[in-house]
């Protein structure tokens, strides 16, 4: 089957223009036919880069198990950084969370600015993200937008009212 005739399918993401490139040359000295979607528009207008987003790397469907195995076998095993236990900042993700409920109804601003702190701490402590600390932190971040909208839109109202 000739390249031109052959669908063409999603092999890889690469991170930018250089990757693609080197992961591009690796598969042709290796016999593929790989192609980069997009190539010839980030080569004549790079700018357009962060607007075309991934750079996806193809390759023909008759050839996709082999090169997907040699890509494979080229991996580096991935190594989980974690500073301190998945616990200790899923609490305090969960402290996050409570502090900007807080500050939507009880203690403005202060609880929403202590959670804000929180989930930096969380999210430079825990690498990557376990999924109860990312949905926390999503929600303490809801619930911090809706209590600084309402504390600082509402809030000088409230405080020159004269009981």
């Amino acid at each position: 089957m000739s390249q031109q005739n052959s669908n063409y399918v999603f092999l890889m993401d690469c991170a930018d223009f250089a990757e693609a490139q080197v992961v591009k040359s690796y598969l042709t000295s290796q016999g593929f036919h790989p192609r980069v979607r997009d190539e010839q528009t980030r080569g004549v207008a790079p700018h357009f880069g962060q607007l075309l987003g991934k750079l996806t790397l193809e390759i023909p469907e008759h050839e996709y198990i082999d090169a997907s195995l040699l890509m494979e076998s080229q991996e580096k095993p991935r190594v989980q950084i974690v500073t301190e236990s998945a616990y200790d900042t899923q609490g305090m993700a969960k402290k996050a969370l409570w502090n900007a409920i807080l500050g939507c109804t009880l203690v403005p601003l202060i609880c929403n600015f202590y959670s804000m702190m929180l989930g930096y701490r969380v999210l430079r402590h825990e690498v990557p993200l376990s999924k109860t600390s990312r949905n926390r932190l999503l929600l303490a971040i809801v619930f911090n937008s809706i209590g600084f909208f309402l504390w600082l839109t509402f809030g000088p109202q409230i405080l020159n009212l004269k009981i």
